[in-house]
């Protein structure tokens, strides 16, 4: 409609005070905005409305990761990094106005592995992976250690799997780079989370600016460099070289293979994005693109395939593994926590579910009791008080020394728990 990047600029001079708009055009750079690029006297500036509830939680942690990069995080990087100017309530959502940061676009097809960007994408991941762990931990970001992400992609693989639509091949090679605990060994940086050629602008041979902050985090540096893939192993390879010199990487051959991982799990996310969405279309594509992958090893295929087989390990060598391997703490929700603990009590604690040890000499369930010979008070004959402190009749226990009932205990398969009537279960959760 054309009234929409109208209605954005008046968004916009309600957002920022004192703003006065000389121009708007229409920006269509993502369909899951409304955005309108407003000119005033000095600059120009980018307003966004979104359009879905995901957009809205999108530009919430983008709102988040931009007020995580102060003045000294972003006086580190080579590059600049947008700024919010001010928002304000939009229907049922909200408007936010951001600086435009403008130049060159490419796409990493564009890229050959002695392209003259190469260095400055090395030089623009380094950057972004040695700022200060503090700046996720005091901006409220997500910190995430290896073994985080370890399971995270562990259950990642795991939905896909469940779909039934991944080829064995595959599922056997991601599962194989989930289970290797070396290629876990890593320590986590700062990561832009969302890292690929439409987030960067260039001028010439040098990037001027990188957008798309939703997932700034502590994470796993393998992740902003896996979407080099798209431009072939070369191109990896040849920034990597590059990225090196730069930082400690670790192993690189292991920063490789994560890489590797991630750009193949992206279609396991595209998958699960149809299923979800019950677009056929879409599990059609990535149904596709998984069959393709069955022939082509790919980049995870060969490096996997590199690893030499090892001969089985010796009892000693096993439980130094063992000794060595972090747990893994998953962060359960707080409904999870209360569960758990509750089967704690009941199967490890509560005694009403363990059956008491006998002394030697001491009667067993349905034998008589010699009250005198436990100096017991025959005058309380008629009840005893429960560990419970409730009140039991003994005249109501005198039937465990009947014929039927000393049968019953004597014969074990009588004494078995009953199967529980499937309608006596509690139903599911909502």
């Amino acid at each position: 409609m054309a009234s929409i990047p109208f209605t954005l600029a008046a968004l916009a001079t309600s957002a920022v005070p004192g703003l006065v708009v000389f121009g708007v055009r229409e920006n269509l750079d993502d369909e899951s905005f409304a955005a309108a690029i407003v000119t005033s006297e000095d600059d120009e500036l980018l307003v966004r409305v979104p359009r879905s509830q995901a957009a809205e939680v999108q530009q919430s942690a983008e709102l988040l990761g931009l007020a995580a990069l102060t003045d000294g995080p972003r006086s580190r990087l080579p590059f600049a990094v947008p700024r919010t100017l001010g928002m304000t309530r939009a229907g049922e959502t909200r408007a936010v106005v951001f600086t435009l940061l403008e130049g060159a676009r490419f796409t990493a097809e564009d890229l050959a592995d002695d392209a003259i960007l190469l260095q400055p994408i090395a030089e623009a991941i380094a950057a972004i992976h040695e700022l200060p762990l503090n700046v996720a931990q005091q901006g409220g970001l997500p910190v995430r250690s290896a073994q985080d992400l370890r399971l995270r992609a562990t259950r990642l693989i795991d939905r896909a799997s469940a779909t039934r639509l991944l080829p064995e091949t595959v599922l056997q090679r991601w599962e194989q780079a989930v289970e290797s605990a070396e290629l876990w060994d890593f320590s986590p940086v700062m990561v832009h989370g969302s890292l690929d050629a439409d987030q960067m602008r260039v001028d010439e041979d040098r990037i001027t600016a990188v957008l798309g902050w939703s997932e700034l985090s502590l994470g796993d540096p393998a992740a902003d460099l896996s979407w080099l893939l798209a431009a072939g192993s070369d191109v990896l390879d040849a920034v990597l070289a590059r990225y090196s010199q730069l930082r400690n990487t670790g192993s690189l051959s292991h920063l490789r293979t994560r890489a590797a991982l991630y750009h193949e799990l992206e279609v396991a996310r595209w998958l699960l994005h149809g299923v979800d969405s019950h677009d056929r279309s879409v599990t059609d594509d990535a149904v596709a693109m998984l069959d393709r992958m069955v022939g082509i090893a790919g980049p995870l295929g060969r490096a996997l395939a590199g690893s030499a087989p090892r001969a089985p390990m010796g009892e000693a060598e096993v439980s130094a593994l063992l000794a060595e391997t972090p747990e893994v703490v998953d962060q359960l929700s707080d409904t999870a926590a209360y569960e758990a603990l509750d089967e704690d009590r009941m199967f490890g604690v509560d005694t009403d579910f363990i059956e008491p040890l006998r002394e030697p000499g001491e009667p067993g369930e349905g034998e008589p009791v010699d009250r005198d010979a436990e100096g017991g008070d025959s005058e309380g004959g008629d009840s005893e008080e429960s560990a419970s402190g409730s009140t039991v009749r003994s005249d109501e226990s005198s039937d465990s020394g009947s014929p039927d009932t000393a049968d019953t205990q004597n014969d074990p398969s009588e004494q078995l728990t009953e199967p529980i009537d499937p309608e006596d279960l509690p139903g599911p959760r909502s």
